[in-house]
């Protein structure tokens, strides 16, 4: 197994044990959640539409994902940058509790998920580097008539 799958199981561990602390101690990102929620659903006539929209753009980011995964190559390394960025954007936890001065909910978990998120990228990129480095010196080499 390479280190970005196991990182990235790692990532898949830390985010259900972030919801679920914060499922314990409060859901305070609901709120805003819930704003920008009620700001999207204004631009339709219908709530129903809106959620329908948004699952749908939900479902086809992450179908594509998917996709890129599969098709390999630079499309892979995208898709799964992408979803690593989403593990250390979870940054912003830490962030709010220096405003606050106190904790705030998600605040513990946030720090061993940013981590895995910034392990998993570190591991991506040296995958990467290596792959690319086999790819150029393959090119390097001369045909070999049989």
């Amino acid at each position: 197994m390479s280190a970005s799958t196991r990182w990235f199981g790692w990532i898949t561990v830390m985010l259900v044990l972030h919801m679920t602390e914060q499922l314990i101690f409060g859901l305070q990102e609901l709120q805003n959640l819930k704003r920008m929620i009620a700001a999207y659903d204004s631009w339709f006539s219908n709530v129903d539409t809106a959620t329908v929209v948004l699952v749908t753009i939900g479902a086809g980011l992450l179908f594509f994902a998917i996709f890129c995964i599969l098709k390999g190559g630079r499309a892979r390394i995208a898709a799964l940058v992408a979803l690593g960025l989403i593990a250390v954007s979870e940054v912003h936890h830490l962030i709010e509790t220096g405003f606050a001065g106190h904790y705030t909910p998600g605040t513990v978990t946030a720090i061993p998920f940013v981590a895995c998120g910034v392990l998993f990228l570190r591991a991506l990129i040296k995958e990467y580097r290596a792959d690319k480095a086999i790819d150029s010196s393959a090119a390097r080499q001369p045909a070999v008539a049989v």
